[in-house]
């Protein structure tokens, strides 16, 4: 390659050495270009048209790419590199999903009329739009840097953007032989979808990835399950473990994206991936990044679990203590660059690591590594009210996720002249609290509080017609929703199901939802609560708007804002005025109660 980067074959040897566990890389995920001399003379294409151009016009963004990659920092081990990203998981819509172009990112929507059968039709547009996207950008790099591997992503996380994430948690109880299936289907087609784009773009036999910049000399990927937050360890080993094992026998370099506190109790099973070579590190919003000294453990144990170590948006602050901490070899640093000073003041804080033997860290982290890798079994005491009763089953059947068996127990308590009101606070009500509270204690996972809704929204079906006129049917109204911008639903659903399942009268309106629609549920249903969710801090800001629009609206007065998300914390309900603030399904139930008792 007559490549723009004087530097690349020295880049390339420490990443070489990096993928053996040797040696240090010094990286950073996105490129910048203040300051920086460009390294050809481009000029930058018309400004797009529009979000359509921006994103799905091929030749449109291979001249953006090829001025973006002329003016960018190449210094240190920062890849010259194109990245032809169609969106985070973008293997979705390949099989069906549907594209949508924002400000900054591709949105994913699930596929229309989506059946369980996977199928890789190879005139599908989407397929057709990823590799003209690949021939445009590689034709017009001529050989100076490289064209990244779009972010196909694979398992349950492709499956959950083709059908939800919903439906894919309940699959993990309900038809789990046919979900092995369909993981193994999404496998085959990665495969053959990978290994078409990598002859795409690869360079001799070596390759680039979009995400995190990286490079490999053969085939590489970063693989990831971020949806396995929410599922149990047993539940990682059968719908996730094989699937990306046999990614990594069949690639040659494979980074496992590591994302969020809750997915941090799958790394035992991902360390006995023999043939995984690496794993990166993502806190997530409202956690210290990469460099924290809280996360010099985890590193440890995974450089002694026979892994390199990929630690993200490092400062300059943090660099020389991480390296003490964790040694020098099988580090790869993505750090936070914001100017070419600030890569050569790194650059001489890392040559002080090089050829530095750390042998004795990761022998000091050995014993923490054998605690890290053995099998965790969780036991779950399973605790019923005391009198014993025939409705006894309705509550052992919603707190075990069993649909059929509550709403037989309620037809019977139905004819037998049972109480409705009396049904729903004394077994369902109570039911749904002892899921959430096994929840907040970590002795059950997503796909059980999704089970035991939908047992209790069976059952409560039943009792509707009964209640109709009854001032005492719910504790209270609330409207519910993810604001504009963002199309995360997953927390906002579990919020909602918690909160009718413990006496709630909940309207969900769903996602994307605009200062307008927010105000116009408010009024329509004369809620006493509004409960608004985001999940980005892009879009977290917008409940000021809608609170504002309340009080333009005349009926701020009326009504509580309850908000939450992950980005989302006290400080900033404080902030904007709102009146309550939950980090969890389970809490938010308690904040709600609290807020209709100060309503009323």
């Amino acid at each position: 390659m007559k490549t723009w980067k004087s530097n690349l074959e020295e880049t390339k040897e420490r990443y070489i050495n990096w993928w053996n566990h040797k040696g240090i890389i010094l990286n950073m995920w996105e490129h910048f270009q203040e300051g920086v001399q460009p390294h050809a003379d481009i000029t930058p294409p018309v400004p797009a048209k529009d979000l359509s151009q921006k994103w799905f016009d091929p030749q449109w963004r291979a001249e953006y790419l090829d001025w973006y990659v002329a003016h960018s920092s190449l210094m240190a081990d920062i890849l010259p590199v194109a990245n032809t990203q169609l969106g985070p998981g973008s293997l979705a819509a390949i099989l069906g999903g549907v594209f949508e172009g924002g400000e900054d990112t591709i949105w994913i929507h699930p596929a229309p009329d989506f059946s369980d059968e996977i199928i890789f039709n190879p005139e599908h547009p989407n397929w057709i739009l990823h590799k003209e996207l690949l021939k445009a950008c590689k034709a017009k790099a001529n050989g100076h840097y490289y064209v990244g591997m779009p972010d196909l992503m694979e398992g349950l996380d492709v499956l959950a953007a083709l059908k939800g994430t919903d439906r894919v948690l309940l699959d993990t109880v309900m038809q789990p032989e046919i979900l092995e299936q369909q993981m193994q289907q999404i496998n085959d087609i990665y495969f053959k979808v990978f290994d078409e784009l990598y002859d795409i773009i690869r360079e001799g036999d070596e390759m680039a990835f979009c995400y995190f910049s990286s490079w490999a000399p053969g085939k590489m990927s970063k693989l990831q399950s971020d949806i396995s937050t929410m599922i149990s360890q047993d539940d990682y080993r059968r719908f996730v473990q094989p699937f990306i094992r046999e990614q990594c026998q069949k690639i040659d370099y494979t980074l496992y994206h590591l994302d969020g506190v809750g997915a941090m109790h799958h790394l035992p099973a991902l360390l006995e991936i023999e043939e995984l070579n690496a794993i990166q590190w993502t806190p997530g919003v409202g956690e210290p990044q990469g460099g924290s000294p809280k996360w010099y453990d985890l590193y440890k144990k995974i450089l002694a679990g026979g892994k390199s170590v990929m630690a993200c948006w490092v400062t300059l602050d943090e660099l020389k203590p991480l390296l003490d901490n964790i040694g020098a070899d099988g580090v790869h640093l993505e750090m936070d660059f914001h100017n070419e000073k600030e890569v050569e003041q790194a650059m001489r804080i890392v040559e002080e690591y090089t050829g530095s033997s750390t042998s004795t860290t990761i022998n000091e982290s050995q014993q923490d590594v054998a605690s890290a890798t053995g099998q965790e079994c969780i036991c779950i005491k399973e605790e019923q009210p005391q009198e014993e009763d025939k409705l006894k089953p309705l509550y052992e059947a919603i707190v075990a996720g069993k649909l059929e068996p509550a709403v037989e127990v309620t037809k019977q308590a139905i004819a037998d002249g049972a109480v409705p009101q009396e049904i729903i606070n004394n077994y369902m009500i109570k039911a749904m609290g002892e899921v959430g509270q096994r929840f907040q204690d970590g002795k059950a996972f997503v796909p059980q509080l999704l089970m035991a809704g939908r047992a209790m929204k069976g059952a409560l079906e039943l009792l509707k017609p009964l209640l109709a006129g009854s001032a005492s049917t719910t504790i209270g109204k609330i409207v519910i929703g993810t604001v504009k911008g963002d199309l995360h639903d997953i927390g906002k659903n579990l919020v909602a199901s918690m909160l009718e399942g413990c006496g709630f009268e909940v309207i969900n309106i769903g996602i994307d939802v605009t200062c307008d629609k927010f105000v116009e549920a408010v009024k329509e249903n004369h809620a006493d609560i509004l409960c608004m969710s985001a999940l980005l801090t892009t879009t977290m800001t917008y409940m000021k708007d809608v609170i504002q629009a309340l009080e333009e609206a005349g009926i701020r007065e009326q009504v509580k804002v309850m908000i939450g998300g992950a980005p989302v914390s006290q400080g900033f309900a404080d902030e904007i005025g709102a009146d309550g603030y939950s980090d969890n399904a389970n809490t938010a139930v308690a904040v709600a109660k609290e807020l209709i008792g100060n309503k009323k």
